[in-house]
């Protein structure tokens, strides 16, 4: 039986055929109106609504598609069937393809109309029910996003003021005030990572990230996002390239199209095992084709549908190998959607994958962005300058007290333009860089100073929300705090810097890349950096230049590393080197008690990590300047 007070419209020319259906639809409990023609129906509908609509095909003036179409236009909620006499089936059919829920041909029995209409009611039911849901989790979503943001902000705020008063920057603070205040900053620690596990979760389903929209050079981001990611990709020994015939605009998020390339490019770097990963785009009509393809093992193609969804890792193996949340390729859908644009993929295993991005390409040149006025500096200062990069003012006011009674002071910088501007001004001695920034991120900022001869030596510190250390340390980064950061962490970081900064780095190997490898990471952060490819000449170095770091390789053209070592333990050799040894081979326990004995630290060419070299020289240096 169907719900009393349902409401359906019968549409007919028939009068004789709308009395009979006034008389047995109302019997079995429906609330009926009628119309003679898809005008009159239309008129109806503007002004009450239905449930349900019965629609004869053919009718004069307007016939039953038309009326389907206006119905669904001024009801999108209305479940309509169709009738149909003279009328062909495919007409039937293409009516349904245009929204009607099913048809029913003439002559009919009223009992098996009823069936089909109690369907097409229970079927709008179900409908509204789903879209009540939607709109339900859309609107948690948000809500979670709102408040996770609103949360955020001043627990960041509550975080590193409460540092700042324990490190008694604003006074003395009485002992029983500092244990309370040490459990509120634990707890507030606790509670701003658990805010942002939900912002995170509610970022992939409210769809509230904000796009700052610009005109670019896709060909140049291309070739960006192929430098960044150069050293990741020679620690794979994997060939990274990039491919673009000449100057591609586009007008969209440049700052997200550059993530949705690094995400994918660090994918392939991540699992592709030997060949080579290209970065490419080229013009397709009137779209952009961004594309990343690998020679890795390659996606089964049952596989294909999944690997976009949210938490699904396709091999169990390769997620203990790799690691990872499986919300990579999921974030980057969503954000090649959010910007209009289309992802797919290409796959066969074991000869590698392509993913493509298709966007707009841009119509017409804009004016180029003018970079912020630098600011004067009312006076010299004989500290040392830190440039803090970020636009939080809040995280700037946290720096600048942070630095108060210490041998620094901050000047602060609101965007990547503006640190770059006052950077080629002052020349300062450190930089701390955000990397989420509108209009041109962090990366974009660390690139444009690692290229420029001037700034280059200029030591890097991320801070961040983001944590993308090793990439941060392929690129050249003298350290990385992730926020919120407390003013211990930041002046330790600092006294890292200035105890490395100058030092002479020499690195003895016969392999190019691994020279490349620790130069490229070591050159840019303000080391000076010399390499050698033998032990004679290593040797020779050493007594003309004595370098404050020794890399050396263990096995030489000309002699072992053993042999160096022993050299370098004879008079006229310099006391204080810092040696540290590179080795592919597995050593006897005999050998590795000796290294240990004579050096700082053994580092496997096979899992060869910049972060963890980087991790190394600061503590041994940091203990070293501790010790003087």
């Amino acid at each position: 039986m169907a719900q009393t007070q349902a409401k359906i419209l019968v549409i007919d020319d028939e009068k004789g055929l709308r009395d009979m259906l006034v008389y047995g639809l109302t019997s079995r409990g429906y609330e009926v109106s009628v119309a003679e023609n898809g005008k009159d129906a239309v008129s109806k509908a503007a002004g009450q609504r239905f449930d349900l609509a019965l629609c004869d095909l053919m009718m004069p003036e307007m016939g039953g598609v038309d009326t389907l179409k206006a119905l669904k236009e001024a009801q999108p909620h209305i479940e309509v069937v169709m009738v149909t006499g003279y009328a062909t089936l495919e007409t039937a059919v293409d009516s349904m393809k245009l929204g009607a829920y099913d048809y029913i041909s003439k002559p009919y029995e009223l009992d098996q109309l009823c069936n089909i209409l109690q369907r097409a009611l229970e079927h709008g039911r179900l409908k509204a029910k789903v879209g009540e849901l939607e709109q339900i989790n859309r609107l948690k979503s948000e809500f979670l996003a709102n408040m996770s943001h609103e949360l955020r902000t001043p627990l960041n705020a509550i975080v590193g003021y409460s540092s700042l008063i324990l490190d008694e920057i604003y006074g003395e603070v009485p002992a029983a005030q500092g244990d309370a205040l040490s459990r509120v900053l634990t707890n507030s620690k606790n509670l701003l990572a658990l805010i942002n596990n939900i912002l995170d979760f509610s970022k992939l389903n409210a769809g509230m990230m904000p796009t700052h929209i610009e005109e670019f050079d896709a060909a140049e981001v291309v070739r960006e996002v192929a430098d960044t990611m150069q050293c990741l990709a020679l620690e794979k020994r994997v060939s990274l390239t990039s491919q673009a015939a000449g100057p591609v605009l586009v007008k969209t998020d440049k700052t997200k199209v550059k993530q949705i390339l690094i995400n994918l490019a660090g994918n392939a770097v991540k699992f592709t095992e030997q060949g080579a990963v290209t970065i490419a785009v080229e013009t397709k009509g009137s779209e952009v084709r961004l594309s990343v393809r690998d020679t890795g093992p390659g996606i089964a193609a049952k596989d294909v549908p999944a690997i976009f969804e949210e938490f699904k890792q396709l091999d169990g193996a390769a997620t203990r190998k790799h690691g990872g949340t499986g919300l990579g390729l999921s974030i980057t859908k969503k954000l090649v959607e959010l910007l209009g644009g289309r992802i797919s993929v290409e796959s066969e295993l074991g000869r590698g994958t392509t993913f493509a991005v298709d966007m707009a390409a841009a119509v017409a040149p804009q004016d180029p962005l003018v970079p912020a006025a630098v600011p004067e500096l009312v006076s010299a200062s004989p500290k040392k300058i830190l440039l803090a990069v970020d636009d939080d003012p809040e995280v700037l006011r946290l720096l600048r007290d942070s630095l108060q009674g210490t041998g620094y002071t901050m000047v602060g910088a609101s965007s990547g333009e503006e640190g770059l501007a006052l950077a080629r001004k002052i020349k300062p001695f450190v930089i701390t860089l955000d990397i989420m920034m509108p209009h041109r991120d962090g990366w974009s900022v660390l690139q444009s100073l690692k290229n420029d001869p001037e700034l280059r030596s200029i030591p890097v510190i991320i801070l961040s929300i983001m944590e993308n250390k090793a990439l941060g340390f392929s690129l050249g980064i003298a350290d990385y705090i992730v926020k919120p950061f407390e003013r211990k962490t930041l002046l330790e970081k600092l006294k890292g810097v200035e105890t490395v900064c100058g030092k002479r780095v020499l690195v003895v190997d016969d392999e190019e890349g691994v020279r490349e490898l620790i130069q490229l990471g070591l050159k840019n952060e303000g080391y000076s950096v010399e390499t050698a490819t033998g032990g004679q000449e290593a040797l020779e170095r050493i007594k003309t230049a004595p370098p404050d770091i020794l890399f050396l390789d263990l096995t030489l053209p000309d002699m072992s590393g053993f042999d160096v070592l022993a050299e370098v333990d004879k008079p006229g050799f310099p006391r204080d080197m810092r040696i540290f040894i590179l080795t592919g081979r597995d050593l006897d326990p005999k050998d590795t008690a000796e290294l240990m004995r004579k050096t700082e630290g053994i580092i496997q060419k096979g899992s060869i990590s910049l972060s963890a070299i980087m991790d190394a020289l600061k503590e041994r240096l940091v203990a070293m300047a501790g010790a003087a």
